[in-house]
């Protein structure tokens, strides 16, 4: 066995809670969206009916296009760029989680009417754009390691069910493949995912380390898009199909997790999206082979 066998399984649950997180906020949000329409008038686009574009501007937008800008910077050690970007970033993905948190806690929490002009809306309205704030703060200036990764998971949770409620299982499917792809090449061939790792070694930012207690050192990281990506898919199935192929997509994620963790040579860095979304289409293949025979 090359990885400690104890950070190991606790990365393994650290990442199951993650994607169960991501399906009940998905799920949780799906059913705010119709209220919302019901309130407002307002219609949801996404979900089934989502335009095959979203697709294109997760790729080209989200992954292709800050990849390549992150990369240009370390180029010429503009760090301090870097810096600066992340914090944005971060900013932002912290103000679409508040303002789905607070829309939950306000509609079914308190059962609220959107429509009303009271002061507890007002209220939630402006805490929408004061917590992204204090936890941007909290996160880069106060908390420490364990605080950090509470937020690390708040920010994949949140990635992953937001684009969900935007894609389809289709979409989904050509994504997972995609990314599963583009982390071999990114590792193996062109091997700029290993420059990046590297010029953030030591930032917690970007995903989820757990350290030997002996050395104090990170010996297991997993990064956020190894974690939001699964769930994504994972989502897909749960939100459109059913909870119980939702299920063994996660299981499959859990399995591909696995299979580098405990397979992999120690001190190495490896693609674990091209592990973790073939095992995911093979548990999601072998649900609907087990539905057909029965």
């Amino acid at each position: 066995m090359k990885t400690n066998i104890k950070l190991a399984i606790a990365l393994l649950v650290i990442f199951a809670a993650v994607l169960v997180a991501s399906q009940f906020f998905a799920g949780i949000n799906l059913k705010l969206f119709s209220v919302i329409s019901a309130q407002t008038g307002i219609s949801y686009t996404g979900g089934l009916n989502s335009p095959f574009y979203y697709l294109i501007y997760i790729i080209i937008a989200g992954l292709a296009v800050p990849t390549a800008i992150i990369l240009l910077l370390i180029k010429y050690k503009k760090m301090r760029i870097i810096n600066l970007v992340i914090i944005v970033l971060f900013l932002f993905v912290m103000y679409g989680f508040s303002d789905l948190l607070m829309l939950d806690i306000y509609v079914f929490g308190l059962h609220g009417n959107l429509n009303s002009t009271g002061l507890l809306l007002s209220v939630f309205s402006l805490l929408v754009y004061a917590l992204p704030v204090l936890f941007t703060v909290y996160y880069f200036k106060y908390a420490g390691k364990y605080g950090k990764d509470i937020l690390n998971i708040i920010l994949f949770v949140s990635i992953s069910a937001i684009i969900s409620l935007y894609l389809n299982i289709l979409t989904a499917l050509i994504l997972i493949a995609i990314i599963s792809v583009y982390d071999y090449i990114s590792v193996f061939i062109t091997k700029h995912m290993l420059t990046l790792a590297s010029a953030f070694s030591g930032n917690s930012f970007g995903g989820i380390s757990l350290m030997a207690k002996k050395t104090k050192k990170a010996a297991v990281f997993l990064g956020g898009g190894d974690l939001a990506f699964p769930a994504i898919l994972a989502n897909e199935f749960f939100l459109h199909y059913n909870l119980l192929s939702g299920i063994f997509a996660v299981i499959g994620a859990i399995i591909g997790l696995s299979i580098i963790l405990f397979f992999g040579k120690k001190g190495k860095g490896y693609p674990a999206m091209a592990a973790i979304g073939p095992m995911e289409f093979a548990m999601l293949g072998l649900y609907f082979l087990v539905k057909f025979i029965i």
